[in-house]
């Protein structure tokens, strides 16, 4: 046979190599998808997406673009997305949006079969646009290079009554394309004259059965260091049950058990039993905050680590200020590879990486959706989901763990404070049909509560606010004490009546800890913070709400400002969290503050709080005392919160509503601008907390600017001394510490045009309150 003289790319090795046939490219893309999507019923469909997606290359305008002859090549998908409606019909069209969007992004879900035809048509009669016009001389140039189309007679096709499962299911095929071609695509960059293609490796696969064996050697090896402690006995209970539900069917489960019995691990063994029973691919662990990954996936190393006999990146991080930096460059380098598309058996990662994962329209976010098929999902500490997100959130994982649907997942739900996410099953349903359900995995969850009842005694002082400086004086009396608040300022603020009312002597035992420091200095403060809870030292500590989920601390004494009740809750699992005292002891106190005392999106929450406090006193004052270890007064909480704000019969507010209209509209470009757990965009502000690396940074930043391939590098090594906040307003002073950093000098970055700063020598980085601007219009918790 004659070789074809069609290329998909241009030569390797900087050139310096071979050019790689379009039929080999279309061939070895198609294999890789169809293998994808293989794992969710979709591989007919993933192969042709992979077989038509750079069918445009056939055009000879687009080998006169390899061969320098044109500036531009144009639109080489468009021709492969009508000939996928043309040989699958209602198959097709998936595939279609697919090919359309893996250069760009996904936009919308067609209405019709017939009007994205027409479209698709009406583009290619734009000639100037695309390489080549003739999609039909395009397929004969396909079908004489040797390849041919699958004949797909299965898959996902457009119904239009579902819209938040449909449209997963799009990005899933899109994912398995996308990927596909990622892959494909490196391999031949990263081949020569001698090799012309060189994949990269495999990620590792889940070994259940290993696996099993070094978590449940770790948790031998803690029990023995824990056996005389007073939680042990029910630590054992939950690992018990945990193990026997692992062989329950797939589908969505709750955890529910008090803080300091060791959830996280518990669920792990659950997973891990249950992917064994189910032949799963993965377990994927999403905790709400990157503090929690840090301490989780110190412990998943250790547990899996090569020592133990476990294979390199068996256990990989995915989040956006992921820190740890490989003195290994080519570990390192395999690690971020394997990151982008989650291909290895253990993930952690971010609620934000997760859920807006599930929601994103572009290729790079949504490229390593389709790993979750055939995977467990553990959700730490699911009560910080925000409630206008969770009818979209639930539907997307209703879909995934549908009993009879393509995914094969299990989803669990673990917290001590479990929202009531069922009464919003009729809501979910009406965007995926199997609505939200889940079945608890504890066998009695009431006796595990009441068993923990006795270790904090919970004081109500909500009613009458109290001033900074009088609450700063009574913390100055306990030996060891935290206060928890909503606001950065209230913790500054307290900090500084703190120190001005106890002589000096006493402010080196006085800590502050908040988004405001960067992750090594808040990494170093709590290090200090648990050598003193350990020696017995003095220590107040002043602090936001990042100290509560997922944050092994355990005071005597926590004082926390009115929120949300779930919050409420999560700071007395930081009171005499492991029982080893007769009796701790948690203060609820209002602050006298005449701004608006809480960070956006936390204000309908604790109005919820107050309405139901005041319904208890009146009703039944009683229930106060054990409020917060009776589940189901939690669960009765979280009713009367959607009720008061409407969340559970119909679309409870405005960012609600414009949400899910965008996804009835099947616009996936306006739904992927929506969904966001952070609302508003944050820049982030290099500080020198380490006068040493800061100033290397920003050397480093003046040498390579311009230079590609460092940017990366460089970011992941100034996260440590990052602080996310919000831009300040537009007239703010506080611009006037920031300056830009340019990483392109040609393009002049400005305020507008970057999201990268480092603090000017004309405001400090305080020792002990970290960024703290002159104008407080950046003070909520980021």
């Amino acid at each position: 046979m004659q070789i074809s003289h069609f290329r998909a790319h241009s030569a390797n090795a900087n050139g310096q190599g071979v050019s790689e046939p379009l039929r080999d490219h279309l061939e070895y893309v198609a294999q890789r998808a169809e293998a994808f999507g293989n794992f969710f019923d979709a591989a007919e469909q993933a192969r042709l997406a992979g077989l038509l997606h750079d069918i445009g290359k056939y055009a000879d305008k687009f080998q006169d673009y390899l061969d320098g002859k044109v500036s531009r090549a144009g639109d080489h998908w468009s021709a492969g997305s009508l000939l996928a409606l043309k040989f699958a019909n209602e198959y097709g069209i998936y595939p279609a949006l697919a090919i359309q969007a893996h250069h760009s992004e996904l936009t919308w879900l067609p209405l019709s079969y017939e009007k994205f035809w027409n479209n698709l048509v009406e583009r290619l009669r734009n000639s100037s646009e695309v390489t080549d016009s003739r999609a039909d001389e395009l397929f004969r140039r396909l079908q004489a290079d040797g390849l041919s189309l699958p004949s797909v007679t299965s898959g996902f096709a457009f119904e239009g009554e579902h819209l938040v499962a449909e449209m997963l299911d799009v990005r899933m095929l899109f994912s398995a394309l996308v990927d596909a071609d990622y892959l494909e695509t490196e391999a031949h960059f990263e081949g020569d004259a001698n090799v012309p293609r060189r994949p990269r490796p495999d990620g590792p696969s889940l070994d259940c059965d290993k696996a099993i064996a070094a978590l449940e050697n770790y948790l031998q090896q803690v029990r023995e260091k824990h056996k005389d402690s007073p939680l042990s006995n029910l630590r054992d209970q939950l690992q018990k049950n945990c193990r026997e539900r692992a062989g329950d069917p797939q589908g969505i489960y709750t955890l529910s058990a008090p803080t300091g019995l060791g959830k996280t691990l518990a669920m792990l063994l659950f997973g891990l039993y249950h992917a064994r029973k189910h032949n799963l691919r993965r377990v994927i662990l999403v905790m709400p905050y990157i503090n929690i990954i840090d301490q989780t996936a110190q412990i998943y190393r250790e547990i899996f680590s090569v020592e133990n006999g476990f294979p390199e990146n068996f256990v990989l991080e995915h989040h956006s200020l992921r820190d740890e930096i490989s003195k290994d460059d080519e570990k390192e380098s395999l690690r971020r590879l394997l990151t982008e598309n989650w291909d290895a058996p253990i993930i952690l990662t971010t609620n934000v990486q997760f859920f807006e994962s599930l929601f994103a329209n572009r290729p790079a976010q949504c490229r390593k959706l389709h790993r979750i098929a055939r995977s467990v999902i553990l959700f730490d500490e699911v009560q910080t989901l925000p409630v206008h997100l969770a009818v979209a959130s639930l539907a997307a994982l209703s879909r995934l763990t549908e009993p009879e649907g393509p995914y094969g997942c299990t989803v669990v739900f673990s917290t001590a404070t479990q929202p009531a996410f069922g009464v919003l099953h009729e809501r979910v349903q009406e965007f995926a049909p199997h609505g939200w359900q889940p079945a608890e995995i504890v066998s009695d969850v009431p006796r595990y509560f009441q068993a923990t009842a006795h270790r904090v005694q919970t004081t109500w002082r909500d009613e009458t606010p109290v001033s900074f400086d009088a609450l700063a004086r009574e913390l100055a009396e306990y030996e060891q004490v935290m206060c928890i608040v909503n606001l950065k300022r209230h913790a500054v603020a307290i900090f500084r009546e703190l120190v001005s009312c106890r002589p000096e002597s006493e402010h080196e035992s006085f800590f502050h800890l908040s988004t405001s420091l960067c992750p090594r200095h808040r990494r170093d403060v709590l290090d200090e913070v648990n050598r003193r809870l350990d020696a017995g030292l003095p220590l107040k500590l002043i602090a936001t709400q990042c100290v509560e989920a997922g944050v092994d601390l355990d005071f005597p004494v926590v004082y926390r400002a009115v929120g949300p009740l779930e919050a409420i809750a999560q700071a007395a699992g930081r009171c005499n969290r492991h029982g080893l005292r007769p009796q701790g002891k948690l203060v609820v106190f209002m602050p006298d503050d005449q701004k608006d005392p809480y960070p956006p999106g936390y204000g309908k929450a604790a109005e919820a709080t107050r309405y139901f406090l005041r319904r208890l006193r009146t009703m039944d004052e009683a229930k106060l005392s054990g409020l917060l270890t009776n589940p189901d007064a939690i669960r009765e909480y979280f009713h009367g919160f959607y009720q008061l704000h409407g969340f559970a019969d119909s679309e409870g507010t405005q960012e609600e509503r414009e949400l899910l209209q965008a996804i009835k509209a099947g616009d996936f470009e306006e739904v992927a601008r929506l969904y966001r757990l952070i609302r508003q965009q944050t820049i982030h502000v290099l500080v020198p907390y380490d006068r040493a690396a800061f100033d290397s940074l920003l050397s480093e930043v003046n040498s390579k600017a311009g230079t590609p391939g460092w940017i990366r590098q460089w970011c992941r090594q100034a996260s440590p001394l990052t602080v996310d906040i919000f831009p300040p307003g537009r007239n703010s002073s506080n611009w006037n510490y920031l300056h830009p950093i340019e990483f392109f000098p040609a393009k002049r970055s400005s305020s507008n045009a970057t999201d990268w700063y480092y603090l000017l020598p004309s405001l400090e980085y305080d020792p002990r309150l970290g960024l703290v601007f002159p104008e407080d219009d950046s003070s909520f918790v980021v």
